[in-house]
């Protein structure tokens, strides 16, 4: 009836039938999925706002699995993350995801939207003491690296040491890196905390609780406030993942290779590299059943884009990476039939047409 539960790559099964997937997926979030002819149902909870609602989740789960009939059955509802980086093209395990059935398929996308589900950054870590790390840069080094090996994203950084995201480091110079999401902010003539709240996207009451601040408190210019989960607002800039930028198949409802809604762009890619189309965190990098080998990053809590089908990966999980960076090589792994590169832009847990963002995309000429 029910199967035992995994750790995944990107959360731990609580519960599992042959139909239905509970994941915890960290920081209070839980993705499930139910199977019910033919059709998959999927969402996402957090549990620190609507932790009676979890009840009846698992109240409708047991009851549906006892007079249902529900059995258990060996294949797993989620596909693991492999030890392996990357699987090669034409291996045992891409050969299966090539001649992939409906089943496999939608193991592949539940995998997929339990990915996408997760929330990596911004996470509020309110119960760690802040601490400001002096730090001096040595030659060669980037804002992503550095974000990468402290493991705060690069707007923490920048905006805590009064740089801009796409400035160059100097050797010798000094960065004040927090050891938490967040950036360092100085009050400059005129800010109020409001203003100050509402530019960079944080609530007021978490300025206050972060700083222990009073009502009657009196701020003065050059006072030092520190903004938990802050990012420094920027100009957008995307850039094209391939340089072809040459569309083989678009975003929408297509027959083949099978009749369903392509909820991506497939862009003409013939094992070139792979560009990261904006700045951000990887937060997957590895075997993904049906999309083969894959990159997902998350740029902000709303937005994520997926690079899939690749042949060869070249970031890892927790990486920071600046737009225009080479994440990649593409390919054509999973369920594939030629060399691509098969981009997919998720705006609040939902997919989106890519041609939005970009700029200059072309339709392949038949």
């Amino acid at each position: 009836m029910f199967q035992k539960p995994r750790q995944l790559a990107n959360g731990k099964e609580i519960l599992r039938t042959k139909n239905f997937t509970l994941i915890y997926l960290g920081k209070g979030n839980v993705h499930y999925s139910y199977l019910s002819n033919s059709k998959l149902f999927h969402g996402s909870l957090d549990l620190k706002r609507k932790r009676f609602k979890v009840i009846p989740l698992f109240a409708t789960t047991f009851l549906l699995t006892i007079f249902l009939g529900i059995g258990s059955d060996s294949s797993s509802a989620m596909i693991e993350h492999d030890t392996v980086k990357e699987i090669s093209e034409n291996d045992e395990k891409d050969i299966q995801a090539k001649s992939g059935d409906e089943h496999f398929l939608k193991q592949s996308e539940e995998q997929k939207l339990a990915i996408i589900s997760a929330k990596e950054l911004n996470v509020k870590e309110t119960k760690k003491k802040l601490k400001l790390i002096q730090y001096k840069v040595k030659s060669g080094e980037t804002l992503s690296g550095i974000a990468t090996r402290f493991k705060v994203s690069m707007d923490s950084i920048a905006g805590s040491s009064n740089i801009k995201l796409e400035d160059k480091l100097a050797s010798g110079q000094i960065l004040s890196i927090p050891n938490k999401q967040g950036l360092l902010y100085k009050l400059k003539k005129g800010d109020t905390l409001a203003k100050v709240a509402n530019y960079y996207k944080v609530g007021i009451e978490d300025i206050v609780e972060e700083n222990k601040l009073k009502e009657s408190d009196f701020f003065s210019v050059g006072q030092k406030l520190f903004l938990p989960g802050a990012v420094i607002p920027e100009i957008v800039k995307w850039v094209s993942p391939v340089s072809s930028r040459i569309i083989t198949s678009g975003y929408g409802w297509r027959s083949y290779p099978k009749s369903q809604f392509h909820d991506a762009l497939d862009l003409r890619a013939k094992y070139e590299p792979v560009k990261a189309a904006r700045s951000g965190r990887v937060i997957y990098s590895g075997w993904m059943g049906g999309y083969g080998n894959a990159v997902v990053i998350e740029h902000n809590e709303d937005m994520k884009t997926l690079y899939a089908h690749n042949s060869k990966l070249y970031v890892r999980q927790g990486e920071y990476i600046s737009a225009g960076k080479i994440i990649s090589q593409s390919g054509c792994t999973g369920f594939c039939f030629g060399p691509h590169l098969h981009f997919e832009i998720i705006k609040n847990g939902k997919s989106v047409n890519p041609g939005k963002f970009l700029k200059g995309l072309v339709k392949r000429k038949h």
